[in-house]
């Protein structure tokens, strides 16, 4: 009959402990190699490429020979929030007075794009629009800012500037929100302040 041996428990007990260790190894290696990355290849050494580097400005890194794209966070400005709501009213028709969320005039059209953008609260009409607005240069303008169109009566139209001399505006009776060419030298821009 053989000799039966006496149980270490100290050590049973040590490899039960590492066993979850031994696991979580096991499945970043698989899921080191599903992504082509060997840990006996030449990156094995590099450092990990969430740690931080002289090149901080640079928009990759070099790995094997491959570059990696960071992911940056893209703001979305301002202008382009504006442009967003607005887009979404596309081909909604115009009423005198409305301001959304279906229906719209000039003026119930920015004051609505504005307001569910940013938060800012401005007047249901185009001239007193303009008083809450800095002047701004043709060149300066960005998308998003206001477009006031003017005749010797004053302000008498606001939209929605979109770039390269384009608006997003609810034009009149019968027509429905579109985008179109400024179509006018008297106008000027604004921007919400």
């Amino acid at each position: 009959m053989a000799e039966e041996r006496p149980v270490n428990h100290a050590f049973t007990g040590a490899l039960l402990r590492t066993r979850p260790l031994f696991i979580a190894l096991t499945a970043a290696l698989v899921l080191s190699l599903g992504a082509g990355f060997s840990p006996a290849g030449p990156a094995a050494n590099a450092a990990p490429a969430n740690a931080p580097t002289n090149a901080s400005n640079t928009e990759g890194a070099k790995i094997e020979g491959r570059t990696l794209a960071r992911k940056r966070k893209h703001r979305v400005s301002r202008g382009e929030r504006v442009l967003r709501v607005v887009r979404r009213q596309n081909g909604d028709p115009y009423a005198w007075g409305a301001a959304g969320p279906h229906r719209f005039d000039c003026s119930g059209l920015t004051q609505f794009a504005y307001r569910v953008a940013l938060g800012k609260r401005l007047p249901h009409s185009s001239r007193a629009q303009v008083g809450h607005t800095k002047r701004v240069s043709r060149k300066g303008a960005r998308p998003g800012d206001l477009v006031f169109f003017h005749n010797r009566g004053g302000v008498y139209h606001v939209a929605v500037y979109a770039g390269g001399n384009r608006i997003w505006h609810a034009p009149g009776t019968g027509k429905r929100v579109t985008r179109a060419t400024i179509w006018t030298r008297s106008h000027f821009y604004g921007r919400v302040r």
